[in-house]
Order: C-alpha cells, then sequence, then structure tokens
C-alpha cells in the first residue's frame, strides 16, 4: 500500500504523521506488511519506530482517520478522471 500518498495525506485536515498512516494500513485485514519509501535516514528510524510500536486501531480510530483523509483524498485524485 502507498501508505502516505506521497506525502498527500499529511497536508492541513488530513492526518498528524505516519503512525496514523501506518497504523490505518496495518489495521486492515489481510496487510500484514507496508513499504515506505524514505528520503533521509532519520526519516527511515523515525518509520522503524512508528512500526515497531504499532497496535492496530479500533474502529473509532479507523473511521476518524477515513474521515479525515477523505476531503484530501478527493483533492488528490481530481486529475485521474482526465487519464
Amino acid at each position: 500500500m502507498k501508505v502516505p500518498a506521497y506525502g498527500r495525506l499529511f497536508k492541513p485536515g488530513g492526518l498528524d504523521g505516519m503512525q496514523q498512516a501506518m497504523g490505518y494500513s496495518l489495521s486492515q485485514p489481510g496487510v500484514h506488511c507496508c513499504v515506505i519509501a524514505a528520503e533521509t535516514v532519520k526519516q527511515l528510524e523515525e518509520n522503524v519506530n512508528v512500526a515497531r510500536a504499532f497496535q492496530p486501531l479500533n474502529n473509532k480510530a479507523l473511521a476518524a482517520i477515513e474521515q479525515r483523509t477523505a476531503a484530501v483524498w478527493e483533492d488528490g485524485t481530481f486529475f485521474r478522471a482526465w487519464t
């Protein structure tokens, strides 16, 4: 899964960080891992720490993430209709 959607999900009104993005992805049934790019060693280390601390999110937390990202996702997929 493209966990942070190339950073688009971190726009204002979207997610607060990788803990939410990775937590949402890894909490989905059938998802056992995710591949995330890192631009720096520090970013890689932060992602590893988030993965190590992962705890499955409950339905309320998943629904809140879906609600926060809905508008950001619609904005980011606008041009897909043109291809």
